[in-house]
């Protein structure tokens, strides 16, 4: 039976691994589940990102000796690809979109930039077919999905005469470890993720028990994307403060020459404190 073809829209850091992860998938009979193409921009950057894939060689310098033998791996048996032609998406079951959502600062305010977002999103209205499964795997402010993505695809859909109930949204959002342990952050790690609808919601299950590694880590399923958007950012806001805490107390034990590892280790024989200091370096 022909595979599914999964794209991913995005081949940065995470989206290159995304890709991998999803070629790797296997379904019980031991073969692959996916066919990946991955899928930038056409410029100077995503072809040079595409080029890479294409030859089997992860785009970015990385630590995880597993992550570079598993590309060339899902390179070798033929199920993996990518390319700079967004007509793909036309043939797409599952389109993951990994893009960058810039934050710049204006004025010392930050602001954001939700112009390259939207277009990625229009691209991907003016390509899908009915049923196609779209899950937003990039870090964004809670509503996006609600407010942002649906109004974008659902416009683009009707231009052509396809019934937007039709195409499935999802949220799911990445728990990357850069380091070591890259891939198996993503295979081997818990995940969270919403439908916009029911429907979209089991098929975004369906979809990542197929790529995550669900029966040591089980999936979490919320009610809303809206939810699953703000879980993703309550995370990144909580390792930020933690982090901030622990900095803040390194400059001053560095000014009064303490050790501070000493002193948390002293706060920690407190059961409700034996997390102090801990964070980790996800994304």
């Amino acid at each position: 039976m022909k595979r599914k073809l999964v794209c991913i829209q995005g081949l940065g850091f995470v989206g290159s691994a995304m890709a991998t992860a999803v070629a790797l998938a296997r379904g019980t009979d031991g073969d692959p589940c996916f066919d990946v193409v991955g899928v930038d921009l056409p410029n100077q950057i995503g072809k040079k990102r595409a080029r890479a894939i294409n030859n089997g060689e992860f785009p970015f310098t990385t630590s995880d000796n597993l992550l570079v033998a598993s590309l060339k791996k899902v390179s070798k048996q033929g199920n993996i690809s990518a390319t700079t032609d967004p007509e793909i998406y036309s043939e797409a079951d599952v389109v993951v979109v990994d893009i960058q959502l810039d934050i710049p600062y204006l004025d010392n305010e930050p602001q954001l930039e939700f112009g390259a977002f939207k277009e990625a999103i229009s691209t991907l209205g003016k390509k899908i077919r009915s049923n196609t499964l779209i899950v937003i795997e990039t870090t964004v402010p809670p509503g996006t999905c609600e407010k942002i993505v649906v109004p974008v695809l659902h416009s683009e859909l009707t231009k052509r005469d396809i019934d937007p109930k039709s195409v499935h949204i999802a949220h799911s959002y990445e728990r990357v470890m850069p380091g070591d342990n890259y891939l198996s952050s993503i295979t081997d790690y818990w995940r969270v993720f919403a439908g916009y609808t029911k429907n979209a919601g089991d098929a975004c299950e369906l979809f990542l028990n197929s790529v995550v590694n669900t029966a040591d880590f089980p999936l979490t399923r919320l009610s809303t994307t809206t939810a699953s958007e703000t879980a993703k950012v309550m995370e990144n806001t909580y390792r930020a403060a933690n982090i901030a805490f622990i900095d803040e107390w390194t400059k001053y034990a560095e000014s009064i020459g303490i050790d501070l590892f000493e002193v948390i280790d002293a706060i920690r024989k407190r059961p409700t404190h034996k997390k102090l200091g801990n964070w980790s370096n996800e994304s």
